[in-house]
Parts: C-alpha cells; sequence; structure tokens
C-alpha cells in the first residue's frame, strides 16, 4: 500500500496540495484524476522527491518515506514515466534502458551484450514485441511509449507511476497498452495512472482519487461511482466571477479555419472568429490547444487546411505573413519562446514590428529617435515599471515582461491577437490590466483568442469559449450560462450539445 495523509505544500502564497490524502492499493490501479491545476503534477513530485512536503505523511508497506531526491525515490522502488518521453532518440531501446544507470563493464569496456540480454528479458517477461536493435526515432509513439515504460522495469518497480500514458497513441495502441498495466498489476506492483481520458480511467482503473484545487475530494473503487459522478467531482460549485457580457456590435467574420489541423493525423477543424470577440480556448494538458494556436500564427510546419484572415487565404505556414496581415501571437513560454532574456527592454518591444520605426519607408534602416519615443509612449500606456530601456528584459518582473510581451503588438495594424496562458505567472493587479487590455482591444473590433488553463477566467473574460479534447473541439457556445459542468464534460471528451 502506498500512502499518502495530509499532504501539503505552498510555493510563495499558493497552496499547491491543501492536506492530500490517497491509498493505492499493490495489484490494482488508481486513477488521480483532476483537472489543470487541481495539484496532481505537485503530488507526483512529492512522490518522486522533486519536492519535498511542508508537512504531511507518505508512507509505503506501512514504512513512512521522504525521499530528498528522485535517487532516493528510485532506491524505494518507485518508477515514472512522464507523458514527455524522456529518451535519446538516437539510441536503441536498450541503450536507451541504461542511461542513467551503472554500464555493466567487462575488462574495463561497456558490455554491450549484457545490456542487451537484460533488456531483452525484461521485454520477454511481459510478452512485448519491440525491435530493441533501431534507434528509437525510427519507432512509433507507441513504441517509444513501451520503451520508456520497460526502462522503468528495468529494476523490480513496486510503484509504477503512469502521467498520461495514451495522450498520443492511437486506439489500438491504447489497448495495446492497457494489457502491459493491467498485467503489470497482476504481478503486484502497485499503478497510479493519471488520465484525462475518462473511457480509459473507467476501463482499466480499480480505484480512483480526485484533486480539485490542491485538495482530495473524492476517493473510492471506480465500480461505484459513474462518469457523472467524477465530472462533479472535479468541477466542484459554480462560478462566483461576473461574466464579461454580450459583446458589442460584431464584425464580420475575421478568422475562418477550413479542415484545418496542426498535424496530418488529425481531423481538420472548422472554426470562424469574428471582429470584436474575445474567444477562450480550454483543454487539459495534450487537448491540442497551444498546437491550434501556434499553427494559426504560421509556426507548425505539419499545419495544413485552410485559413482565411479577413477574406484573404493564407498559406498554412508563415509567421512573416501573419504579421504583415496583423496578427499578433503571445506564446505561453515567455522565457523561452517569447522575450529574448539577454536583450534590452528596448530591443524586445521592436522585435516583431521593427519596419515600424525606419527612418525612410524604403530603407532598412531603424530611426532610434523615433522607435524610443514611441516604446516610452507604449510602456507608459501598459504601466510597465521598468528602469532605462537599454536595461535587460530579464530585470522587469513577470508581471511586467507579460505586459511588454502582449502591449508590444497593440496598434492600428493588429486586428487578430493570439494569446497562449496571458496571466500565468503574473499577479493579480497585472492579470487585471491584461484583462482590461483584451476588452478594450476586442471593442475596437480586434478579435482576441486566449488559451486559459484557469476556468474562471474562461467564463469571466470570454463571448465565446471553445474546448478541445485529443485535437477535436468538443464544445463551442456563447458564454452565457455555461456551467463547471459543462466545461469539464467537454474537455473528457464528453459531448455535450448546447444552443
Amino acid at each position: 500500500m502506498l500512502e499518502v495523509e495530509g499532504l501539503k505544500k505552498r510555493f510563495g502564497g499558493v497552496a499547491a496540495l491543501d492536506g492530500v490524502s490517497m491509498r493505492a492499493a499493490a495489484g490494482r490501479v488508481h486513477a488521480l484524476l483532476g483537472e489543470n491545476g487541481a495539484g496532481k503534477s505537485t503530488l507526483l513530485k512529492c512522490l518522486s522527491g522533486v519536492h519535498r512536503p511542508d508537512s504531511g505523511r507518505m508512507a509505503f508497506a506501512g514504512q513512512s518515506f521522504a525521499p530528498p531526491n528522485p535517487a532516493g525515490s528510485e532506491e524505494m522502488g518507485l518508477r515514472f514515466v512522464h507523458q514527455e518521453l524522456n529518451l535519446v532518440p538516437s539510441f536503441t531501446a536498450y541503450e536507451n534502458a541504461f542511461v542513467g544507470r551503472r554500464y555493466p563493464r567487462r575488462g574495463g569496456v561497456i558490455d554491450w551484450a549484457t545490456m542487451r540480454t537484460r533488456f531483452m528479458a525484461v521485454r520477454d517477461r511481459h510478452g512485448l514485441d519491440i525491435d530493441i536493435d533501431v534507434p528509437v526515432a525510427r519507432l512509433s509513439v507507441a513504441k517509444r511509449q513501451i520503451v520508456e515504460i520497460l526502462r522503468a522495469l528495468m529494476d523490480e518497480a513496486r510503484v509504477l507511476v503512469l502521467d498520461e500514458p495514451t495522450a498520443s497513441l492511437s486506439e489500438k495502441e491504447a489497448a495495446t497498452l492497457h494489457g502491459i498495466i493491467r498485467q503489470l498489476a497482476s504481478h503486484g506492483c502497485v499503478v497510479i495512472l493519471v488520465s484525462h481520458r475518462l473511457d480509459e480511467v473507467f476501463a482499466i482503473a480499480d480505484d480512483y482519487t480526485v484533486l480539485r484545487n490542491g485538495r482530495s475530494v473524492g476517493s473510492g473503487q471506480v465500480s461505484d461511482i459513474d462518469r457523472a459522478g467524477v465530472v462533479s467531482l472535479m468541477a466542484g460549485g459554480e462560478f462566483d466571477q461576473e461574466r464579461v457580457g454580450v459583446p458589442g456590435p460584431v464584425g464580420a467574420p475575421l478568422l475562418q479555419l477550413s479542415g484545418f489541423s496542426p498535424s496530418p493525423v488529425r481531423d481538420g477543424l472548422d472554426l470562424t472568429i469574428r471582429a470584436g470577440e474575445i474567444v477562450g480556448l480550454y483543454g487539459v494538458v495534450g487537448s491540442g490547444r497551444s498546437s491550434l494556436l501556434k499553427s494559426i500564427w504560421g509556426a507548425n510546419p505539419l499545419a495544413r487546411g485552410e485559413l482565411t484572415l479577413d477574406g484573404k487565404q493564407l498559406s498554412p505556414i508563415g509567421i512573416s505573413s501573419r504579421i504583415r496581415e496583423g496578427v499578433a501571437y503571445v506564446p505561453e513560454d515567455r522565457r523561452g519562446s517569447g522575450l529574448v532574456m539577454q536583450h534590452s527592454i528596448l530591443d524586445n518591444v521592436l522585435l516583431p514590428r521593427l519596419p515600424l520605426y525606419r527612418a525612410m519607408r524604403r530603407l532598412p534602416v531603424v530611426s532610434w529617435q523615433l522607435a524610443r519615443r514611441a516604446v516610452r509612449q507604449l510602456l507608459g500606456e501598459r504601466s510597465v515599471k521598468y528602469g532605462r530601456l537599454g536595461d535587460r528584459i530579464s530585470t522587469l518582473s513577470g508581471g511586467n515582461q507579460q505586459k511588454v510581451m502582449i502591449g508590444r503588438w497593440v496598434g492600428p495594424s493588429c486586428r487578430l491577437f493570439l494569446l497562449d496562458e496571458p496571466t500565468r505567472g503574473v499577479d493579480v493587479r497585472s492579470k487585471a490590466e491584461i484583462h482590461a487590455l483584451c476588452r478594450r482591444l476586442a471593442a475596437e473590433g480586434t478579435a482576441v483568442m486566449f488559451v486559459t488553463s484557469d476556468m474562471e477566467e474562461l467564463v469571466m473574460l470570454s463571448h465565446r469559449v471553445l474546448v478541445m479534447a485529443h485535437g477535436r473541439i468538443t464544445l463551442d457556445a456563447a458564454n452565457r450560462d455555461l456551467t463547471r459542468q459543462d466545461i469539464v464534460h467537454a474537455a473528457f471528451e464528453t459531448t455535450k450539445e448546447l444552443t
């Protein structure tokens, strides 16, 4: 039995875990459920030794344990298979299995034959069919997932944690993996399954625990609860925020997608966004929401289908064309993809639209006097607190960095804003200012499409709500009387017709 009792963990003023309890038994599959931000990842990181809980107790086989690091967790027999596969593409399956482990040696050199034999024995013991001699880059996603699981089973795993193991798999591949999971449980392993697919949970899990807002709000046997009961536990009460309300006069269709898809293997989407609309896009991790925004922006080489902006058809690929046509994009990872952290505030504001600040229209020479004047005005309008324009952008707070990244696009030429988690990691005041800017842009006829994991923000800011699950839009409805249950149903692929 793996037991967690009253676990608490805070990050600054945020309670990521607030008294979480869970009991997972050997020989059974235990589903850990909850929407985005419920505390699942923090709980797993406490179990793995990445985080140390502030209080509470963890025990395995009746013995308390508090791993100081991931190596300590592995010594206890816990193994983790994460959603993002951690494999070396050029290595074979058996070579990947020994990454991070001590290599067997013979005569002072690595004994590749022993490595191969040991991995093959684990593969055969679990009855899996996988070519262990080709680079994993040549294997399907499902086969790579199996390699990751076999890697975790190279030593005797007493607890196996699977985080969204079938998120990228087809139905056939997922069914194969389900058989492996049942087999592992039958061998006496504690299997903890994190999944956003409720059909999967009801098909293979024996027990469940539901987290909401850092608390455990329900647990028991899967056979004693139905889908509606799980959704109700995850969703909780209703919203206490005022909604943005019905938009002003909505303009003509601005963005139109027809058979548009971020991936060649996913069905195309049909979608229309009108001028003056604020459209909120919600979905659990792996639903495809960020990929859709990135593809609309023209940054996904795999995108296909038709995209029309204000009646003009654009290629599925091409960031430059989006900028010319007045599309703005703010990525989720501002440090990695949105800002050049070692460059100045001035450089970062100018970066996406340097041609606006040319000294002469026909010459590629920047008028720095014009640029500085414009940037100071922009930063003042956005209430950005900074020292000098030449200071590195990294000297600003997270909220001010986000306001810079959004505000640098604001201007009469921008007609469509694509914002991926625009208020993640910012303070309350900055969040309110970003919301106010979105409302002002919409009032001026600009369309705003934003991704959020915050359901309160979704209903407070959106005129219209879209929910995605596994690359499909499962809910497209005006934000009038939507409930948490409506949104969670759609996010977990329980499609519900709304008018």
